[in-house]
């Protein structure tokens, strides 16, 4: 198993899409640090965008769904697998070790955008705010920034378990990518039709669309009356569909003809 993660941890740090995403992530996070230092009342305060990792957590899930698409279609569209399979590793192990390949990948992004975001604030709002000042009323901004990492880190590896679920059902890498894609921005177009829809049909708060909100209830007083869940329920509500679907995926790949 540790072969097979150092294996795809290779081939991830020989792809030129790697490097790309990684730069073109800090590029977007440099840009927004600057709109927001001189068009504060277009871009949003600055401290509110240190929180978001000047909008990392929305650019993060782009590049890791592209990722998660190709590690498994790739496989069966150039017909690598069967190399695998003929070196007698199961296809558990194979699965397994390309989810722990991403794993790792998704902390690097979220450990890059953090390192970044510490920059741009020393380099452009050193005397603008300290991480100690109050976020609101309930958290320094420090504290905030931390819980948003960890919602959205929760939320996107429900939305990486169905895309490792739609990537063994597809086995162009192109329409695994695609789907995904799109199905991540049809997510949250949806999600606020559905909290609508919720105030009438309760039992609909445990749709994924709904769990979608994690970070924003980890941050923001009283979003629960919006959401409909506490926090430990959309916790767990988050974790049980990342299983579920990675569950289904182990499951579809261990069936799927090579």
């Amino acid at each position: 198993m540790i072969t097979l993660v150092k294996q795809e941890c290779f081939k991830l740090l020989h792809k030129s899409s790697t490097y790309i995403s990684s730069a073109t992530l800090l590029l977007l996070m440099t840009a927004l640090g600057f709109l927001s230092k001189y068009y504060p009342g277009s871009w949003g305060k600055p401290e509110i965008q240190f929180v978001q990792l000047f909008a990392g957590i929305y650019w993060i899930p782009l590049f890791m769904i592209a990722a998660c698409s190709s590690i498994i279609a790739m496989e069966f569209q150039y017909g690598t697998i069967k190399e695998l399979l003929y070196r007698k590793y199961y296809r558990g192990q194979i699965l397994i070790s390309k989810w722990i390949t991403m794993f790792l990948y998704s902390v690097y992004f979220f450990s890059v955008s953090l390192a970044w975001s510490l920059v741009i604030k020393a380099v452009l709002f050193n005397d603008t705010f300290k991480l100690s000042d109050q976020y609101n009323n309930q958290l320094t901004i420090i504290h905030a920034n931390i819980l948003i990492i960890i919602g959205s880190f929760l939320v996107l590896w429900m939305i990486l378990s169905l895309v490792l679920l739609l990537a063994n059902v597809f086995q162009s890498t192109a329409t695994a990518i695609s789907i995904g894609i799109v199905g991540y921005f049809g997510l949250y177009i949806i999600e606020g039709m559905m909290i609508k829809i919720m105030n009438r049909w309760e039992w609909l708060k445990w749709n994924p669309l709904n769990i979608l909100n994690l970070p924003l209830q980890l941050t923001e007083p009283n979003a629960d009356k919006v959401t409909l869940l506490s926090t430990p329920e959309m916790v767990g509500a988050c974790l049980g569909y990342t299983i579920i679907s990675l569950v289904l995926s182990y499951i579809v790949f261990k069936r799927r003809s090579v």
